[in-house]
């Protein structure tokens, strides 16, 4: 026999319940997230202050959305994309 919704679920009454007093915090406002520095940024920072002790193996390369090269031929797309890229 397979178990079924009903033969799992078990309805309480209110009284065996154990009421918490516990007030939670609210969650904090979304402009306090917002203005966090991001992690790009942070590794960007760290890159400039480090000069050319910055190990070579790690490269950042900043995210460039579809929508900047949507005017831009197709053939030259490709140029442009690996132009942007750290190398």
């Amino acid at each position: 026999m397979r178990p079924s919704a009903m033969l799992l679920v078990r309805v309480l009454p209110r009284s065996a319940l154990r009421v918490q007093s516990q007030i939670i915090p609210p969650p904090s406002p979304q402009g306090e997230i917002l203005q966090k520095p991001t992690l790009m940024y942070t590794l960007l920072k760290q890159k400039q202050t480090s000069g050319a002790s910055w190990p070579a193996n790690i490269r950042l390369e900043p995210v460039v959305k579809k929508e900047v090269f949507s005017e831009v031929e197709s053939s030259t797309r490709v140029k442009w994309k690996k132009l942007l890229k750290e190398v």
